[in-house]
């Protein structure tokens, strides 16, 4: 806009600081300014300056205006960076959650005019990543030029790092998983084998075939036994004794 006040000519309606007191204003120059500055304006803020009689009434009133929304967003940006510089990333936190956290923020503040150099922003998030990821960020730090990297490129190898760590727990669970059910199956077999050679079956009658050396539960003439006695149509209604 003042630019545009410049180039026309109407500049000088506007800033009446240069000019000696009581000197009379240019009518012609100060219609010019007043459209020039009504056709740079939006709706809302023509309507609040309707009132003003001539174009430097309009520009001191826009000047505070102006000042009043710059307070308000420099005020803004400060509780933004206080809320980047807090950002933390908890250990129950996937990497997706966080980096859209974590951009979104970071967006907000460059919105806002405030120009947050990227190397500024890759160091906080390497600073800010869970224990997890405190490996890969090291040799990030170590082995990489991190001035000359990218948010983004920091938040797809961080990505690529919880893959693998996904990967690895399913596999140690799998492991665990196994290893357990091996020392059940080591268990009942060492129950079985106290429970059956604690004892002298010598003398043990079975009541299904009346043979000695072991119980009817085991008998080995159990199952031909009564698949005949089901052939001939004589199976006993009564269960066998164990």
């Amino acid at each position: 806009m003042k630019f545009l006040l410049r180039t026309n000519g109407a500049w000088g309606a506007v800033d009446r600081e240069k000019k000696p007191p009581g000197e009379a204003v240019d009518e012609v120059q100060d219609q010019l300014a007043l459209m020039i500055i009504s056709q740079s304006i939006d709706d809302e803020t023509l309507l609040r300056v309707t009132e003003k009689e001539t174009a430097a009434d309009v520009w001191a009133a826009l000047r505070s205006m102006h000042v009043g929304v710059e307070r308000v967003r420099e005020a803004r940006i400060q509780s933004l960076r206080l809320d980047f510089d807090n950002l933390k990333m908890s250990d129950a936190e996937c990497m997706d959650d966080f980096a859209e956290k974590f951009m979104m923020l970071v967006g907000r503040i460059r919105e806002l005019g405030d120009a947050m150099e990227e190397k500024y922003v890759v160091k906080k998030l390497l600073r800010a990543v869970s224990t997890k990821f405190i490996n890969i960020a090291s040799s990030m730090v170590l082995f990489n030029d991190i001035n000359k990297m990218t948010m983004e490129e920091v938040i797809g190898s961080l990505k690529a790092h919880e893959e693998l760590l996904k990967g690895r727990e399913v596999q140690t669970e799998q492991q665990l998983l196994m290893a357990k059910g091996e020392d059940s199956a080591r268990g009942r077999g060492r129950a079985q084998g106290s429970r059956d050679g604690g004892k002298d079956k010598s003398k043990v009658k079975c009541y299904n075939c009346q043979d000695y050396g072991h119980y009817a539960w085991e008998c080995p003439k159990k199952g031909k036994e009564e698949k005949a006695l089901l052939a001939q149509g004589y199976a006993s209604d009564e269960p066998a004794l164990l």
